[in-house]
């Protein structure tokens, strides 16, 4: 550690962090790091602001003393997955006068007998307990068939107490005094003896077996561990003296850079026995990453100590002993014929590595704080209806990638132990950097890869990443796109916790090297293993970005498969100014008719995909070339077959229009298309004013297959199409008037469930823009429950409209309520004069009862009122 100069030269306090900088000839940037982490450790003071004045802490300038080193830094995860149950034991073990009793739940084999000794090495080294004070353990299922021994070995015994008892005995609760006890297996413990030890739990004494008279003391802290559930093996009483519980995950559920240090960590101490550098296939590795092992880490120390001892019985002349899968038992080499597993490099592994079993720690722990932050302050001005300015956007991400480098420089010691998962993770990225057209340098790959090892730590808030996902989208489709795809090729080194993160990250490191102005999209469909793709990967780079994606056909794949494929690349997309489909022959006809219903703008099919012409069509897209002219140009100079379909189906269809935008509609088409069978009748979306410009047009054949036109606004009376307001149809005139065009379509009992549904979305997308906190689903569903209990206690029907207006109004006035601070202001005002009102009065103090407990609101007489004059007309109508 470098000195800070602490003199008061010239009346200064300490130094400034250009005076340190200059001094250690280092960045600024740099040293801010290194004192931000010296003052977290008590190591520096700082005074004054702008400039800041660093000074070191006195007495360790001058007395330095050895860092203690924390025991728990020997478990793998401690920083990672299993920070939580590290941070449980340390409470635990710190909490005053002696600890608190912990019990360790897990499967076989995750570690509990290690971590409860991890437990007791903290509390010797942090001096809670004496240097040479006890660590016993007691493992319950010796003795579960004979619990009257167990009774007598954890509490000793007096001389007579029972035949052999020749002479006293002390138990193991008095040869732990001072120290700790470890109860493995806990669950096989009687309930007798579970009686036995919670009163000494209670009181820290106990009786000897033979003892009747005088209780013994001692001061013993308890660990206990168990595979079992604990309420189904452990008496409640018992239970409830054990306040710590942690639970230590399987194997499997552990991050693969954590299984990667346990296969790291067990092979380089086994290299250290044997006194040989190993080297482990890439086989080996595969199977001993992904493998689901019943027994865990345990099983999998086992499965590496019996390889080791496998290669060297052949190799112990070699220098480099070299673990192949026939070094593994049997059983795992015929799975790992059909496993599957994606091949990870292999791994070189030196006896003399320096940094030993230490677990090195991914990356320093604030920066996870900044990155969250980030997403934190984009999903609060996605909430709070702020416009998200692009540039603004990028430029505050660019300040957390150069923390990120930042954090990666100072962690160089754990990238470079990071090096065969670099070559991995270096692999897979540029495979997707060549066929999306992604021309950056070495330097982004490596950022990517600093981003990756930064992820891997940490818990991250998923709640908060993935309500960004349409957010991020929006912006940067195409990035984001190709960034899901960098994710799933490298889902074998990616736990499902960091991969929604990932791709927000990676979209914002890729995005400048990808052309979001790119209005159409383009897909290549054709038969063989990589035909498509190939081709894609030719076009994309010479247009220097990603403007086509690709579909292979294998011969032994259905065409279903691919039809399956073509619709979720089409889902995923926005394709209202346009696709360009190009295909290998014979796929066109097929084709089409599958995944017509899937497009929302205009399709111009290729019918023979060769590289020239993908070139020649994907540069006049980079170009942005109108649609139109390229089906054209695509008609008149390509010697095949090519096709252009206009939006709107060759079927019997309904269109759906609203002046409002594209949200309204396409929620309508989605609920439709729910309960009409899309064989029968298509339903389409337009943008209104297309709609409007070809009925000004009078163009007959345009609608000549259209049924029914459903909008927000009136239509043009020139074109003799039905239509129909989207509202009036939730009202029983307008709903009989759309079944009488919808009934050869689909039954009654579908139609009324389309309704309903229809119903309820149109309510949350009106909802949605009003309320600022509550859940428009949630509220939805709960304002349906109070509309159902009205009109089953009044024997009445809300119509359509009559609910709308109750769901908009209910859900508002709850958050209205919520927000209000006085809820009784109102009480007096509007108090019930008929008796009509009066029983409406009672009834609805009911129906709002669990409502009212649920948000802490009071439903008071004037909001009564206002619920009477909506319900009114429909209780009348019911007396009538």
């Amino acid at each position: 550690m470098c000195s800070i100069n602490t003199t008061r030269g010239s009346g200064a306090y300490g130094c400034n962090r250009t005076e340190l900088a200059n001094q250690l000839n280092l960045s600024r940037s740099v040293v801010s790091h290194y004192l931000s982490g010296l003052l977290k450790e008590g190591l520096v003071l700082k005074k004054g602001r702008k400039p800041v004045r660093w000074s070191a802490v006195q007495n360790i300038i001058h007395e330095p003393e050895e860092r203690k080193t924390d025991a728990f830094h020997a478990f793998i995860g401690f920083d990672g997955s299993q920070e939580a149950v590290i941070e449980q034991c340390k409470a635990s073990v710190n909490y005053p006068p002696d600890g608190l009793p912990l019990i360790i739940n897990g499967e076989s084999g995750v570690g509990k007998s290690f971590l409860a000794s991890l437990i007791y090495h903290y509390a010797v080294d942090n001096g809670v307990i004496a240097p040479h004070a006890p660590f016993i353990i007691l493992n319950c299922a010796d003795y579960a068939n004979n619990p009257e021994l167990l009774s007598s070995t954890l509490f000793g015994y007096r001389k007579g107490a029972f035949t052999g008892a020749d002479q006293d005995k002390a138990g193991l609760l008095q040869q732990a005094d001072g120290g700790y006890l470890f109860f493995d297996e806990i669950h096989r413990l009687s309930f007798e003896n579970q009686e036995k030890l919670f009163i000494f739990m209670d009181k820290g004494q106990f009786r000897p077996i033979g003892e009747n008279k005088q209780w013994q003391k001692s001061k013993v802290r308890l660990i206990f561990a168990t595979t079992e559930q604990n309420d189904e093996v452990l008496l409640g009483t018992f239970r409830r003296r054990i306040p710590a519980k942690v639970h230590l995950c399987g194997l499997s559920e552990r991050p693969f850079f954590e299984r990667f240090q346990l296969i790291y960590c067990f092979y380089l101490q086994e290299s250290k026995k044997i006194q040989r550098n190993i080297e482990i296939s890439s086989e080996v590795f595969s199977q001993l990453c992904f493998h689901k092992f019943e027994g865990n880490v345990g099983m999998l120390r086992n499965m590496i100590q019996l390889s080791c001892a496998h290669a060297f019985s052949t190799q112990q002349n070699q220098e480099w002993i070299k673990i192949d899968l026939n070094h593994l038992p049997a059983v795992m080499q015929k799975r790992a014929e059909s496993s599957g597993y994606r091949k990870l490099p292999p791994i070189r592994i030196s006896m003399d590595d320096s940094a030993g079993e230490t677990v090195i720690s991914p990356a320093p722990h604030q920066l996870t704080h900044e990155i969250i932050d980030f997403f934190t302050h984009l999903s609060r001005d996605r909430k709070d209806g702020k416009a998200l300015d692009r540039s603004a956007l990028i430029l505050q991400f660019k300040k957390l990638a150069q923390q990120m480098h930042q954090a990666s420089q100072d962690n160089a010691r754990f990238i470079n132990q990071s090096s065969l998962i670099y070559e991995e993770f270096k692999t897979e990225v540029f495979r997707i950097k060549e066929r999306y057209g992604i021309m950056c340098s070495a330097d982004i790959i490596d950022a990517l890869f600093e981003a990756y090892m930064i992820c891997l730590r940490s818990r991250w808030q998923t709640d908060i990443i993935s309500s960004l996902d349409d957010c991020v989208i929006r912006i940067f489709p195409k990035a984001h796109y190709v960034a899901e795809k960098l994710v799933i090729r490298l889902e074998h080194l990616i736990d499902k916790n960091i991969s929604g993160l990932l791709t927000q990250l990676f979209t914002f490191f890729i995005q400048p090297f990808i052309a979001e102005n790119i209005q159409l999209h383009g897909l290549m469909v054709a038969h063989g293993s990589h035909t498509a793709s190939s081709i894609q990967t030719v076009v994309n780079q010479l247009c220097q970005t990603f403007v086509f994606e690709s579909i292979d056909m294998p011969f032994d794949t259905g065409i279903n498969e691919i039809i399956e494929k073509v619709k979720d690349y089409l889902h995923r997309q926005d394709t209202s100014d346009g696709l360009i489909l190009l295909v290998d022959m014979g796929s066109l006809t097929h084709l089409y008719s599958s995944i017509k219903n899937q497009l929302a703008g205009d399709l111009l099919v290729i019918n023979n995909l060769t590289t020239a012409v993908a070139l020649d069509v994907g540069m006049k897209m980079v170009q942005n070339v109108p649609f139109k002219v390229i089906a054209e140009q695509a008609k008149d100079g390509y010697a095949v077959e090519a096709r252009y379909f206009e939006g709107l189906t060759q079927g019997k269809n309904i269109i759906i229009s609203c002046m409002s935008g594209a949200g309204i509609s396409n929620r309508v088409r989605e609920i439709m298309t729910r309960f009409i069978p899309q064989d029968r009748l298509d339903v389409l979306t337009m943008d209104y004013k297309e709609l409007r410009d070809a009925v000004l047009r009078n163009d007959e054949t345009y609608f000549i297959k259209t049924l029914l036109i459903i909008t927000t606004s009136e239509l043009p009376a020139k074109l003799d199409v039905p239509s129909v307001n989207i509202y009036k149809i939730l009202e029983n005139k307008g709903r009989e008037y759309l079944w009488q065009e919808l009934q050869p379509f689909l039954s009654r009992a579908h139609f009324e469930s389309m309704i309903q549904q229809l119903l309820k979305d149109l309510t949350i997308e009106g909802v949605s823009s009003r309320l600022n906190f509550l859940n428009p689903s949630i509220i939805i569903n709960e304002v349906e429950y109070v509309i159902s209990l009205y009109e089953k206690y009044y024997e009445m029907k809300v119509d359509g409209k009559g609910k709308l207006n109750l769901y908009m109004h209910i859900a508002l006035m709850v958050e209205r309520l919520i927000t209000t601070k006085s809820n009784h202001a109102k009480e007096h005002l509007d108090l019930p004069t008929s008796d009509e009102e009066q029983e409406f009065n009672a009834v609805t103090k009911e129906i709002f009862h669990d409502m009212e407990a649920k948000y802490n609101i009071h439903v008071n007489g004037y909001e009564r009122t206002l619920l009477y004059e909506l319900l009114r007309q429909f209780i009348k109508r019911n007396n009538e």
